[in-house]
């Protein structure tokens, strides 16, 4: 039972509530507005779980251990600092250039991490008896950051995901509107729901994007080249370390902690996860959060049901009070929940600090139409205020029904101790940020999985525990008041072009189909599929055949684990195959399940008794090493390029000789390290595993030719296709990978081929994994790094600014609706889709008013009419070719 009301703390909830308030209602922004802000919202989320008494009050003990000591400092000192790090890294200020960002941004973050470990050990919320490097949840924490931060925003947005969703995100800062979402050339923007576009506008606020008109990349004229992809890109990566983290809790707790973590390793590690994680597209904002949802679930499904959470004595000041999961749960929601009911009520006060008038002004709802700063300019309508479609439902009324839904969902979990219903609350939360992410789908997926595994676990009486009541509240109170004042202000257009067209119509219509000629039945997933998982494609279709084989669900906690990532695997693979409209990255939502079935698989090839400590250490150091040098003596037989170098360099038999020699001599020592043992599992699983070892080689062969074959130029390009719908876009020319892709098939297949062996099956079982992550680590910091600058703008729009003398020398987007034009310029950028009379007025508009010099970017394509609609020029000068970008280029002409 929770403890008495304190009004006292509701004073403190109301006085942290104003000053945010009063942060959003201002006219001037401040560069930490949003820390200030995020840090005033937690304290009145916390401030009101003290109100409502779920803080329960504890005898006066010295020995309790207080919150705010040296560790607490600690942790608040690495979130400064990473930050600070950030800051200097958008800023192109941080020195080393992409080498210090890596260390920099990766190395703080790290402390960032250990430092919470600590608080939390120091607290005796987690066991500070075990080291923190004997954990396998911290070695996947330090995994994935080694894996994705280093070169995270050193690279250009890719069209079309990265550059339109953060073009539209840029446009809630310099329309200082979190409701309307707007982009030029088309006016407002419908097609998909606001998380993604909250996550980088708060990033970019945060971490100091210039987001104003000619801004983004102006710096450059100082001497620093800025990075905003690190914005962009870091809020995606963050959200999808939790769910990462909550994929491995859910198996560890049916299969053990190894088990969880190589499931984690697998999903880490698969291209269809590291490809759209690394892009700040609406996708991972909604899948991470879905694959949050259903491993909670998981988790409560496991737990006893009456059982409680345990709690923690902390001392704040001089109350000892007892802290648990559900302050973190409700916390969770209150603090989700408050920023946008203040941000409602702020719809009718402007606190007025610029201009000669000073001071509050009340108001009705008004919004900003147009982009200010670029207001007229081709691409972009004059600006004008305007109201809301109905001017009845305002942002406050609105408000109140909100704050009210939370209030009741606090209030009746206010005294909630029981681990399996704080797991489902926590499920019902993130469910309702996917649906904040990408609508219907965010909902639809985690509910039916849910209700179809236990139904087939037949546990009946589970659908009672479910929490189906606060669901509903915390869908109402976190997801829906984006999706009510967007309707309010816009009307019917606004539902007919998200609910009806993007989302009923992608469903039962095909809509923006890009598979001319592609065979989209049920095969097409598959095909995806198998580059989606490569190299652990193979493996992936025996952790789905383990599932079928473990026994009744009802009467097993592990066979009902199996069934239920079956059953999610089969219903997203259903949804999006049914569906008519079909990318490839749509089937992202099948792939978790998958790699933690994998990662069961993986684990029952391996011995129960395994090296500890140091002797692990070695081991994996010893594996990763010949897993390495295997690689490099295939790349050095077939004359391959690690960046993709063409021409490509001549082939060293005798350092190929060399790195397969040393790999041998590796992988000998790292034997003699871990001896032959029996496999864990049943004969039933080790004959899997027979099975798959050499079927699931012959896969991996037939992948790789795809990806790999040098009779396919487009090979590598599918990797990139992955993350975009123009599957048509040609690969460039300059970059050849089909070598590094090949030589990871050929490693791949063989270390899969190997665990038919019994006596080698645990090292061929860490030798895949090994080659999966140096495969992951290439692809991220190299594939991606090097292919970006074909993908995407960034290169071509810095050598305007470069090559400028100023803002009297323009950019014009000639032909152009890719977005990354208005992104990279602050959207301030004469925009043609369409060119003709309107082109050649602004054209002569420009030669009256005494501009000499103009930059134009557009495709290599449009060259020809380019220079036709241009007529006679003085001078006309291409400064891009296409090894430097094969889409677009940059020309500079005086008129």
């Amino acid at each position: 039972m929770p403890d008495r009301l304190r009004p006292r703390a509701l004073v403190g909830a109301l006085l942290a509530c104003t000053a945010t308030f009063l942060l959003m209602s201002t006219d001037r922004h401040f560069g930490f507005s949003v820390p200030v802000g995020a840090l005033l919202v937690a304290l009145a989320a916390l401030a009101l779980l003290d109100f409502l008494g779920t803080f329960r009050a504890l005898p006066a003990d010295a020995r309790t251990p207080n919150l705010f000591g040296p560790r607490a400092i600690e942790l608040a000192g690495s979130v400064i600092l990473c930050g600070a790090v950030i800051r200097l890294v958008v800023a192109g200020r941080l020195p080393f250039g992409n080498g210090g960002a890596a260390f920099g941004v990766t190395g703080t973050l790290l402390w960032l991490g250990v430092a919470g470990f600590r608080l939390l050990a120091g607290l005796g919320i987690v066991d500070g008896n075990e080291p923190l490097h004997r954990r396998f949840g911290f070695w996947l924490f330090a995994l994935n950051l080694v894996l994705y931060v280093p070169l995270l925003g050193s690279y250009s947005l890719s069209d079309p995901w990265e550059t339109h969703y953060g073009e539209v995100a840029r446009e809630m800062l310099a329309r200082d509107d979190w409701i309307s979402t707007w982009w030029a050339q088309e006016n407002w923007f419908w097609s998909k729901p606001v998380l993604d576009f909250w996550l980088q506008a708060l990033a970019f606020a945060t971490f100091g994007v210039r987001f104003e008109p000619d801004q983004m990349l102006a710096g450059v004229a100082s001497g620093h080249v800025p990075h905003p992809e690190w914005a962009a890109r870091l809020p995606v990566f963050l959200l999808m370390l939790p769910a990462v983290y909550l994929a491995y809790r859910a198996v560890a707790q049916r299969f053990g902690a190894r088990a969880g973590f190589l499931g984690a390793v697998v999903l880490s590690t698969a291209p269809h996860w590291y490809v759209i994680g690394r892009q700040s597209m609406t996708d991972m904002p909604y899948v991470a959060p879905l694959t949050a949802a259903l491993a909670c679930v998981l988790l409560g499904l496991g737990q006893e049901p009456e059982a409680e959470a345990p709690t923690f004595p902390v001392r704040v000041g001089k109350r000892s009070l007892a802290l648990g999961p559900q302050h973190l749960v409700l916390g969770l929601v209150a603090a989700t929940v408050l920023p946008q009911v203040l941000y409602l009520f702020s719809r009718h006060l402007t606190l007025q600090t610029i201009g000669q008038s000073h001071g509050f002004r009340w108001h009705l709802d008004e919004i900003l139409y147009g982009s200010p700063g670029n207001c007229g300019l081709p691409g972009n309508d004059e600006c004008r205020l305007t109201g809301p479609l109905d001017p009845v439902l305002q942002p406050g009324l609105m408000a109140l029904i909100w704050l009210a839904a939370l209030a009741i969902f606090l209030w009746i979990n206010r005294g909630e101790r029981r681990s399996a219903r704080l797991y489902f609350l926590a499920a019902w939360f993130f469910t309702a940020l996917a649906a904040l992410a990408k609508g219907a789908p965010g909902f639809v997926l985690p509910l039916v999985v849910t209700l179809a595994g236990i139904g087939a676990a037949r546990r009946w009486r589970d659908f009672a525990r479910l929490e189906l009541v606060s669901m509903a509240l915390v869908l109402a109170c976190v997801c829906l008041p984006w999706y009510v004042q967007m309707y309010v202000r816009h009307g019917p257009p606004f539902t007919d072009r998200l609910l009806f067209h993007d989302m009923y119509k992608r469903a039962f219509v095909h809509v923006h189909d890009t598979n001319t000629g592609d065979d989209v039945s049920f095969r097409y997933y598959v095909w995806q599929l198998g580059y989606g998982l490569f190299p652990w494609t193979g493996l992936c279709a025996g952790g789905l055949l383990l599932a079928t084989r473990e026994g009744d669900e009802a009467r097993s906690l592990r066979a009902e684990a199996l069934g239920f990532l079956l059953l999610w695997f089969v219903v997203a693979f259903s949804l999006f195959t049914i569906s008519l409209t079909k990318f490839h990255h749509y089937i992202l939502p099948a792939v978790p399940p998958l790699a933690l079935l994998t990662g069961v698989l993986l684990d029952r090839a391996l011995p129960e008794r395994a090296p500890t400590g140091a002797g692990l250490v070695a081991y994996l150091t010893l594996m990763a090493g010949a897993a390495l040098l295997f690689l490099g003596g295939v790349l050095e037989l077939g004359s391959a390029s690690i960046v993709g170098r063409v021409p490509p360099p001549a082939a060293s038999p005798f350092a190929a000789a060399v790195c397969l020699a040393g790999a041998v001599a590796l992988l000998v020592l790292a034997m003699r390290r871990w001896p032959a043992a029996d496999a864990n599992g049943n004969a039933d699983t080790r004959a899997v595993l027979a099975l798959f070892g050499l079927a699931g080689a012959i896969v991996v062969l037939l992948v790789g030719r795809d990806l790999a074959s040098p009779n396919d130029p487009e090979g590598p390009a599918r990797l990139t296709y992955l993350a975009s719908y123009n599957y048509a876009r040609p690969w460039p020319p300059n970059l050849d990978f089909h070598g590094v892709l090949g030589a990871v098939t050929v490693m791949a297949a063989l270390a899969g081929a190997a665990l038919s062996v019994p006596r080698v099956r645990h090292h061929a079982a860490v030798l895949v994994a090994c080659v999966s992550v140096w495969a992951a680590a290439w692809a991220l910091d190299v594939y991606l790094v090097r292919a970006a600058p074909h993908w995407g703008q960034r290169e071509t729009i810095l050598e305007y600014y470069k090559r400028r003398k100023g803002p009297e020398e323009p950019l014009a987007a000639y032909q152009m609706n890719w977005k990354g034009e208005n992104f990279y310029t602050g959207n301030h950028v004469p925009a043609f889709v369409s060119s003709g009379a309107k082109f050649k007025s602004w054209l002569q508009e420009a030669r009256d008013t005494g501009t000499r010099v103009v930059f134009f970017t557009t495709e290599h394509s449009r060259e020809s009419t380019l220079k036709t609609e241009l007529g006679k020029v003085k001078r006309y000068d291409k400064l891009t070719d296409k090894d430097f970008n094969n889409k677009f280029f940059l020309v500079r002409v005086e008129l």
